[in-house]
């Protein structure tokens, strides 16, 4: 991952005030420690480019301590160590046997209080069968659903996003819509806000919390002001909600001068705002849109008179007739200044030019 004038790591400022889980280039989670960038991994050790995330918090008390009375278990249904390596190399993986049955009353559950009725949260748990291959059922955060999931000897991270019910209340393992017994193995439940999973949180007695990832670019020779082009190569979360950043860049504090390109996908547009000695100078939706756990390229050129996006091969363009800011400082990726709205996605590469490129090449640059 790199800038073109120079690498990425020599300007890269990262913070975060909790370690972090990624897949390191063995396939195997790993732990960063407090403000390490998350680089990531898929399971064959090929690079998934830095993990921008939010804050997040796994509502589970004991992710992996299945054993726990707190996951309280139907009839039949027992639990005990696993002799396989869990996704983080510990032998912390637990058996599961579930002894089948209709109805779904064959199941391991949590129950978990204090959500909001209504909003999403989502639901993941890492499983493999013990052997061969096993049918799951998930139930969310409202008891009677179920959704079914098929698993091989391979580990896999399976998960289910729903509304939170206003009455029964709790993630549940179960073997309800194939009413098959079956053995699997289980590591890490995790159950969080949002629409999607985000990096795994462990949790042993209580909630626990991953603090917001805050990525940088420091400023320096490399960057003019006046003109530039960005290009974003990014891996996107599997859903959203709301309006988050791609990028940001800004002078003594965001409502000073600055320029800013985020996605509402609500409205499923692309948004820029320029803002100038505090004044909004444009503030524009490109309705361009963007796929959910797809590979995106996202270009951003600006100079006096326009700020361009390319995305998908077209170009999106702002009215013109005005003279940008020269005092940027400070470039926020993916996230509102490091505290809020974050990508909760890759970013696999960004290079930059210290001039806007021509709108052929910023198409060029935007199709994968």
């Amino acid at each position: 991952m790199g800038l073109r004038y120079q690498p990425l790591a020599a300007c890269l400022k990262h913070a975060r005030a909790s370690t972090k889980r990624v897949r390191g280039r063995n396939g195997v989670l790993q732990t960063c420690p407090i403000d390490v960038p998350g680089y990531d991994h898929d399971a064959l050790g090929r690079a998934r480019g830095l993990l921008i995330e939010g804050a997040a918090t796994n509502l589970l008390r004991y992710s992996t301590g299945f054993d726990n009375g707190l996951w309280e278990k139907n009839a039949g249904v027992s639990v005990s160590p696993g002799s396989i390596a869990a996704p983080d190399g510990s032998m912390s993986a637990m058996v599961l046997d579930l002894p089948g049955g209709a109805g779904g009353a064959n199941g391991i559950y949590q129950t978990v209080g204090d959500l909001n009725a209504g909003e999403i949260y989502s639901f993941a748990v890492w499983m493999r069968a013990v052997s061969g291959t096993a049918d799951i059922t998930l139930g969310g955060i409202d008891g009677p659903s179920r959704h079914a999931v098929s698993l091989d000897e391979s580990w896999q991270r399976v998960c289910i996003s729903e509304p939170a019910s206003a009455t029964i209340r709790y993630p549940k393992i179960s073997a309800g819509v194939s009413a098959l017994s079956a053995s699997v193995l289980i590591w890490n439940a995790q159950l969080e806000h949002g629409r999607a999973p985000t990096s795994d949180i462990l949790s042993d007695g209580i909630p626990a919390t991953r603090a917001p990832d805050d990525v940088r670019l420091e400023c320096g020779d490399w960057f003019a002001q006046g003109a530039g082009t960005f290009v974003f190569d990014l891996e996107l979360p599997g859903a959203w909600g709301g309006i988050w950043r791609i990028v940001q860049l800004y002078a003594g504090s965001l409502n000073d001068d600055h320029l800013d390109l985020g996605y509402d996908s609500d409205a499923d547009q692309l948004r820029i705002s320029l803002r100038k000695d505090g004044v909004p100078i444009v503030t524009q939706s490109l309705y361009g849109t963007l796929t959910p756990g797809a590979r995106q390229r996202i270009a951003l050129g600006w100079e006096d008179d326009v700020i361009a996006v390319a995305l998908n091969g077209g170009v999106l363009k702002s009215p013109d007739g005005f003279a940008l800011p020269r005092t940027f400082s400070t470039i926020v990726l993916g996230s509102y200044d490091g505290t809020d709205k974050h990508i909760n996605g890759h970013l696999r590469n960004l290079a930059y030019w210290p001039e806007k490129l021509s709108d052929a090449r910023m198409a060029a640059l935007s199709t994968v």
